[in-house]
């Protein structure tokens, strides 16, 4: 039986020290948590999940100071990266509290190595280069950090594969053959992830939490401790819940790529066009009724290029505003139609 530290009290520096004294099985019998966590998968604490602020976050200063953290600050002094941490997430936190936050931080992993039956995996940099101080990561940072009381950026580092869709480093599955990456944390896929690897690692490394039936800790297919436990009910509450916007935004992107580019070409034309001008009126030596005809011609092909210009701009605009009016499980298919008929408008 776990003993609660009290309710919600904020780390301090005396029970740092206190908890610091523990030998490993002991803290194995110690309830690190500062909330309910079960409370933290709510669908609530979840929906809010996506609106969550991150200072810093995906920037590189970010990633360098969470590199010296994981590998026990290698060029840089504790105080120093503290300082750095401050300065791109804080304030609040101060350096004071980010550094009982760390304090915290190893007590955690010290239990986290006591109750775990295996090491959480550490994160290949090779292979995802960009996902250390990522949204996704601090994502699952937060409801971790939220759940022992400490700053996301220690909570992503107590998990740092947290997030990623698949087992450890690898997208879906190590056995096919899709590239290492990260999706878009606004991905339905992706979200499910972030809160899947949160919920399994609280029940796998800390006995807390309702375990990977995250949506519903009493349906014991697969065990609650089993990463193929809640993928079919987690991914399909993600769909329902953030299908739609994240199929309007992507849609939505797309025809402003498209838009962009028509801009492009139209740039590109009304420059052809003043430059064929130019050389026309630069010509006044020639006879006028050559000259005269010869403005014609260029007045005529410069009128016909606007002409599919501005047809393909009006194209452009009816597919933004069809594409961000429309929602439903045909949104791809009519996007997709749209733009590959802009696209052959343009380039045939």
């Amino acid at each position: 039986m776990k003993v609660h530290l009290g309710c919600c009290p904020p780390v301090s520096a005396a029970e740092n020290e206190a908890l610091a004294k523990l030998t490993p099985q002991e803290l194995a019998k110690v309830d690190l948590t500062k909330t309910d966590v079960t409370a933290l998968f709510s669908t609530d604490n979840m929906d809010a999940l996506r609106d969550a602020e991150f200072k810093g976050e995906g920037t590189p200063d970010l990633r360098k100071l969470m590199d010296q953290i994981v590998n026990g600050f290698p060029s840089q002094t504790r105080d120093e990266v503290m300082l750095g941490l401050e300065k791109v997430v804080g304030t609040p936190p101060d350096v004071k509290k980010l550094n009982l936050d760390y304090d915290r931080f190893v007590i955690v992993r010290k239990q986290q190595e006591a109750i775990g039956e295996e090491k959480a995996t550490e994160l290949d940099d090779e292979m995802h280069p960009d996902f250390m101080g990522s949204r996704g990561q601090l994502m699952c940072g937060k409801m971790l950090g939220d759940a022992f009381g400490i700053h996301e950026v220690f909570g992503a580092l107590l998990n740092p594969t947290g997030g990623l869709v698949g087992p450890g480093n690898h997208l879906i599955h190590p056995m096919i053959p899709i590239e290492a990456g990260h999706l878009d944390p606004d991905n339905p896929i992706a979200l499910h992830g972030i809160v899947h690897d949160a919920a399994g690692y609280m029940n796998n490394f800390h006995d807390q939490g309702p375990g990977y039936h995250y949506l519903d800790p009493d349906l014991k297919i697969f065990g609650t401790d089993n990463p193929l436990a809640g993928q079919y009910d987690g991914i399909k509450y993600w769909i329902s819940e953030a299908g739609d916007e994240y199929i309007a935004t992507r849609v939505d992107a797309a025809v402003v790529a498209v838009e962009k580019a028509l801009k492009s070409v139209r740039d590109a034309v009304a420059s052809t066009i003043d430059n064929m001008l130019d050389v026309f009126r630069s010509k006044k030596d020639q006879a006028i009724d050559t000259a005269k005809e010869t403005d014609e011609d260029a007045l005529d092909t410069a009128q016909a290029i606007e002409d599919a210009v501005s047809k393909a701009a009006d194209a452009a605009t009816q597919a933004h505003d069809t594409a961000s009016t429309t929602l439903g499980p045909d949104v791809p298919d009519a996007a997709k139609t749209k733009l590959d008929a802009m696209s052959g408008f343009i380039w045939k």
